[in-house]
């Protein structure tokens, strides 16, 4: 495909089933629904065509998909497939687009996944999130560690070369040696890419409920810092890139969708909840399977909320999302894009956290690893 003349855009299909719902889990996803999932895929179908026909697309390529959740892996091939086909009618696609399917262990049988990498997804995220059966039990994953394995090697059987595995740190009772071995027998299983999320309290999960009555304590934040450099340190000496604050691939792995989420590239998404970002506006759906199935089954509209996004919002995004990468904010980009220089609008914030916690290097405003520790801060500080 000839692309030269068009710009990259995103998709992104929202499968809001689990088994099981995660005690951490914020996204939008629903236990023991499946017998919806016929119902929902045909809806999702409409909502794709419709959003698709009200949009001028012809400028655009598509360079990745991503089927999330929930527990995509719940659809069948067919279902997948049914997806695909309608996506592959719609638009031009890059000869290198990368499609990403998210699995939970023991929930991927290896008929399966032979099944979806024959359709042509080429890139699979494994939820593994501990090898420790404690520590599973306590964020409610219904796999066993052994599960992981059995489903990491299936996945390569069945001829994924591009393959993430997602980990969890600071969980309560989680020591720094118990998270240390886990990274290192994910290592030792290597795979392309590997996420790696401190335990966060959002609100409305079941973990919020249980800090909020005390019935469970978090880490310190000194533990959790620890766990957080450490594993930095152990995936970079093994040869993963930290390309983004929790994100780590080998060369040539990093996952481009999420990169397009971080540098502004426009995404369509679908399904309950999902968000978008299209010629300078964002449109989110409304956050609920029945009212979502509902809407477009009377051809009502699903989208729940819009906004234009103003010049102060996207100087906003870029700070925070740059500043999270490992590249960090490109001055002459900047300068490009808002027609100011990265000084003369946040000189006055960035010089108190010059030297310490951002460096200048090859003109690019990147955090240290002290600056890391502080992205979020640092970056709501600049954002002001």
């Amino acid at each position: 495909m000839n692309s030269t003349k068009k710009r990259p855009l995103s998709l992104y299909f929202h499968i809001p089933f689990c088994k099981v719902k995660c005690v951490y889990c914020d996204f939008y996803s629903i236990p023991k629904r499946e017998a919806t999932i016929p119902g929902f895929v045909s809806a999702i179908l409409a909502e794709f065509d419709q959003k698709c026909e009200s949009l001028d697309l012809s400028n655009h390529f598509l360079d990745t998909i991503f089927i999330g959740g929930g527990t995509p892996s719940l659809l069948s091939p067919g279902q997948v497939e049914t997806l695909l086909n309608a996506v592959y009618k719609r638009f031009a696609i890059s000869d290198s687009v990368e499609i990403t399917l998210e699995a939970n262990p023991g929930e991927a049988p290896s008929d399966k996944l032979k099944a979806f990498r024959h359709l042509g997804v080429n890139r699979l995220s494994m939820g593994v999130q501990s090898l420790q059966s404690n520590l599973l039990k306590f964020v409610s994953r219904i796999h066993s560690p052994h599960q992981a394995l059995e489903t990491f090697l299936a996945a390569r059987k069945a001829g994924f070369d591009n393959i993430n595995t997602d980990l969890i740190f600071a969980i309560p009772a989680q020591s720094k040696s118990q998270w240390l071995e886990d990274l290192r027998e994910v290592i030792r299983w290597q795979p392309e890419h590997i996420s790696a999320y401190s335990l966060t309290v959002e609100e409305g999960t079941a973990l919020h409920r249980w800090v909020a009555h005390r019935t469970v304590e978090m880490l310190p934040e000194i533990d959790d810092a620890g766990m957080y450099l450490d594993g930095r340190a152990l995936l970079a000496a093994e040869g993963y890139e930290p390309y983004e604050i929790s994100n780590y691939s080998r060369p040539g792995f990093a996952c481009r969708h999420n990169l397009n989420y971080w540098t502004q590239v426009p995404y369509l998404s679908f399904g309950p909840s999902a968000h978008s970002y299209f010629q300078n506006q964002r449109w989110w759906n409304v956050r609920s399977l029945d009212g979502y199935l509902h809407r477009l089954t009377n051809t009502l509209p699903v989208q729940a909320g819009s906004e234009v996004l103003t010049k102060d919002q996207r100087v906003s995004e870029y700070i925070f999302t740059r500043l999270r990468l490992s590249n960090g904010i490109s001055r002459r980009d900047y300068q490009a894009r808002f027609e100011v220089t990265f000084e003369e609008r946040h000189g006055k914030r960035l010089a108190k956290w010059l030297q310490k916690h951002i460096v200048c290097v090859d003109d690019h405003y990147r955090l240290t690893n002290a600056g890391l520790l502080l992205a979020d801060d640092i970056a709501a500080d600049l954002m002001v």
